[in-house]
């Protein structure tokens, strides 16, 4: 039986920025509690994309704050809007997430004036991938140490 403390250690985990290795974390305490993977990927999923969203709309707010305004119009230089305008929303959260996670990339987007409603439905796909490739590494990396 799941308790409360553990799905509220994966949804946590689900939330911590990629580089420190956290939905990979919440996959591990899932397998770890013999969670059902249809359930585990849709909480995991869901859990990042939630804090997609809220870390996409502080980006977009931080915006109006005067130092970073100002700081941010500095970087936009052609060719960082180059690179944003070659890849795109699609390629940042797909091919930007599995080099530095879904957080920094979130927030230049946000930074190069991409809108949130360009957003949100590459970043729930992007969720959903990355919760099936994180249970299938961590999976194999587990099945791989009982063999030790």
């Amino acid at each position: 039986m799941t308790t409360f403390w553990t799905w509220l250690s994966i949804i946590g985990l689900s939330m911590t920025p990629n580089l420190i290795l956290g939905p990979s974390a919440a996959v591990g305490v899932g397998i770890a509690a013999h969670i059902d993977p249809w359930l585990l990927l849709p909480v995991v999923t869901l859990a990042g994309f939630v804090e997609g969203l809220i870390l996409a709309w502080l980006a977009g707010e931080s915006t109006h704050i005067g130092i970073i305004h100002r700081w941010v119009e500095r970087m936009r230089t052609p060719r960082s809007t180059a690179l944003a305008d070659k890849w795109g929303v699609w390629g940042g959260l797909t091919i930007g997430n599995a080099i530095v996670g879904q957080e920094p990339i979130l927030v230049a987007l946000r930074w190069l004036g991409v809108e949130m409603r360009h957003i949100w439905l590459p970043l729930a796909l992007a969720n959903a991938l990355f919760a099936v490739i994180y249970y299938a590494v961590v999976s194999v990396g587990l099945d791989q140490m009982a063999n030790l």
